[in-house]
This record gives C-alpha cells, structure tokens and sequence, in this order.
C-alpha cells in the first residue's frame, strides 16, 4: 500500500495493480514452506484487496526461475491485458510506460 501510494504520489506513476508471485520449491532456501501452502498463504492475504493479485505462474514451472524471466512473463502478460507497450530499461521507450 505504501509503495503504491508514493509511487502515485511523485505524479511520474499510475499503479495499476500489484502482484505476488511465490518461487518455486526448488529455489533452494532452507526451511522454504511447499510453494502450495505458501501460494494458499498469498491468495488469503491479498484476499481482500481490490489492486494485488497472486500469479501462481512460477510455482507451476517445472523448475525455478530467474528474476528477469519472472519479470518477462510479468511484462508480457500486462501487455496482453492492457494492450499497453510497458517500457524496457535496456531499450528505452517514447510509448506511455506503466509503472
């Protein structure tokens, strides 16, 4: 909530929405709760917000993902539903960017 609020704040965001996205179990973090209980443990906290969602894509993958590949499939699929070009820090944009 706060970082949404500061975002909005500085006048250079719209928020949109939030997302959680769980890792993977084979991430390899001692004493890592299975990705079902805590992907359960997101979607009951998050529950009664109207702009976070749980992504439970990479849970689902057949192994763990790097961050800039989460990243990506969080990306393209903003792209899909909002139809929205979302900018890339290695390839700057002159296109409106979501933030």
């Amino acid at each position: 909530e706060r970082a949404r609020d500061y975002l909005q704040k500085t006048g250079r965001f719209i928020v949109i929405g939030g997302i959680v996205s769980p890792v993977h179990d084979s991430y390899g973090k001692t004493g890592l709760v299975s990705s079902r209980h805590r992907l359960t443990m997101c979607q009951l906290a998050v529950q009664s917000s109207d702009w976070i969602r749980v992504d439970p894509w990479e849970c689902y993958q057949d192994t763990w993902q790097t961050t800039c590949s989460v990243l990506e499939h969080h990306r393209d699929l903003m792209k899909r539903v909002t139809g929205c070009i979302l900018s890339n820090v290695n390839t700057p944009s002159v296109t409106p960017v979501i933030g």
